[in-house]
């Protein structure tokens, strides 16, 4: 009897050679059945290369979750690289603006300053002229 059966262990019974199906997680393959009624002298010779058959599909199996977990990581790590760029951005936005406002208060200072200076020295000039 032949049947479709899903891969789970290393032990599984002899290999027809069919191609092997992927579905999403798990990899299906066409296998006699241990309840078969003829015996086949060769499929007992071919026990190594039914195990290698049956090493081949679980490191398929492997493979197709290995790649579904790095698609996953990589789209996580995208999506926080976006966001930190983006935080990023904004942090050197704000500090960008708070250093123009310190800025502008500092020429507003300086022209204080300047102004008082002027008006005293004004105040002096007018003092000496007038006395």
């Amino acid at each position: 009897m032949i049947a479709l059966k899903p891969i789970v262990h290393a032990s599984l019974h002899a290999f027809h050679h069919a191609p092997l199906q992927t579905v999403r997680g798990s990899v299906w393959c066409v296998c006699k059945s241990q309840e078969s009624d003829s015996e086949d002298p060769s499929a007992e010779g071919d026990a190594n290369s039914q195990e290698l058959l049956a090493r081949i599909a679980m490191l398929q199996t492997e493979k197709v979750r290995l790649t579904d977990f790095l698609e996953e990581r990589s789209a996580y790590l995208s999506q926080f690289g976006e966001e930190a760029k983006a935080e990023f951005d904004k942090i050197g936005e704000d500090a960008l603006k708070e250093l123009d406002e310190a800025g502008a208060r500092v020429c507003v200072l300086q022209l204080l300053n300047v102004n008082s200076l002027l008006s005293s020295s004004y105040s002096s000039l007018d003092s000496i002229f007038i006395n």
